[in-house]
């Protein structure tokens, strides 16, 4: 067996803002946990909200799968992470704002593969995902991020018309992204008018509505209006509306929205798991060709406006999200 990982944050000489986590159970799971990025700054054990969800998601693997009540199946570990999250909102005080308020929740992705005698189980919750075997991928794509990342797209050139300094350019479409197009106009007054928000919102909405015909509209418009601060929580583990996405936060993830499956271990060479941060596999099974991978996005679209549209973008400071690679060949 061999066995490989890394992980970067996404400012990568702040190595303690890093909010993705692996775990690795040699022979019996694997798993990497992306923290969902805090929108509130609030501090909880000195991390901020992402970072302390990815920890607590991983603590609590490790300690279900290697204590004497092993969890039969992933459903049933899944159910496991979930408790302990809801435990952390009482050990805080916090469980009543994070059940009327998404922007409280202590949230995160997961992609785990528990390996039996027999088969591998799989579970996807989130947008991390899996690749089988260096060719076939498993991950949970959702219409939301296409609409956030849209609207970023709309408002790049918009504001690079009105500053030359590419450092405030990415800090004004994330704000944009963040809060939406109907924020208070004075938090952009220095850079941007009301009417070029109203602009922004127009052919953000025109464009989202042209490439998900099968979004309403209404659903639309609330994410451009409302960015993801105001308006995403309100998908978070929704099965009733086709925007809806599953996020471990301590609270019920409906099983429709979670991938599930198990694949006959003798049929799998190698298991590589992996957070968003890269935006294109490795031609290769490893650290090295993943990275080769990530440099080669970062080279050809560095703002991830054009090729890997993104709520967010990188600049000399920082990547475009914390990474996170592990890759186990059996």
């Amino acid at each position: 067996m061999l066995i490989e990982a890394f992980t970067e944050a996404k400012v990568s000489s702040a190595p303690d803002t890093n909010e993705d986590r692996f775990v690795i159970l040699p022979g019996r799971a694997y798993a990497v946990i992306d923290g969902v990025t805090d929108r509130l700054g609030t501090r909880y054990n000195g991390m901020l909200s992402g970072q302390y969800a990815a920890s607590i998601v991983k603590e609590a693997i490790e300690c279900a799968l290697t204590g004497p009540n092993r969890p039969a199946d992933m459903k049933a570990l899944i159910a496991v992470l979930t408790q302990a999250i809801a435990d952390a909102y009482r050990e805080h005080d916090v469980l009543d704002a994070a059940r009327t308020d998404c922007n409280y929740r202590f949230s995160s992705t997961l992609a785990v593969a528990l390996m039996g005698e027999a088969t591998i189980e799989i579970a996807l919750v989130g947008d991390s995902g899996i690749r089988i075997n260096g060719s076939r991928i498993l991950q949970v794509d959702k219409d939301l991020d296409l609409i956030t990342s849209t609207l970023r797209q709309k408002a790049w050139p918009v504001i690079g018309a009105r500053t030359s300094d590419p450092e405030i350019q990415e800090k004004t479409s994330r704000r944009v992204t963040w809060f939406g197009t109907r924020q208070p106009h004075e938090s952009l007054a220095d850079i941007l008018e009301p009417q070029d928000l109203a602009w922004i919102e127009e052919r953000a909405v025109a464009a989202c509505v042209q490439a998900l015909p099968h979004v309403p509209q209404s659903d639309i418009e609330a994410l451009v209006r409302g960015g993801i601060v105001n308006a995403q929580g309100a998908y978070q583990n929704d099965a009733s509306t086709i925007l809806g996405y599953s996020a471990l936060d301590g609270f019920e993830i409906p099983s429709s929205l979670v991938h599930f499956e198990r694949i006959p271990r003798a049929d799998v060479e190698t298991i590589e798991l992996f957070s968003d941060g890269y935006f294109r596999p490795g031609a290769d099974f490893g650290v090295a060709s993943w990275e080769e991978a990530f440099r080669d996005v970062e080279r050809e679209d560095p703002s991830k406006v054009i090729l890997y549209p993104s709520p967010k973008g990188s600049t000399a400071k920082h990547w475009t999200d914390d990474r996170t690679y592990l890759g186990v060949k059996l």
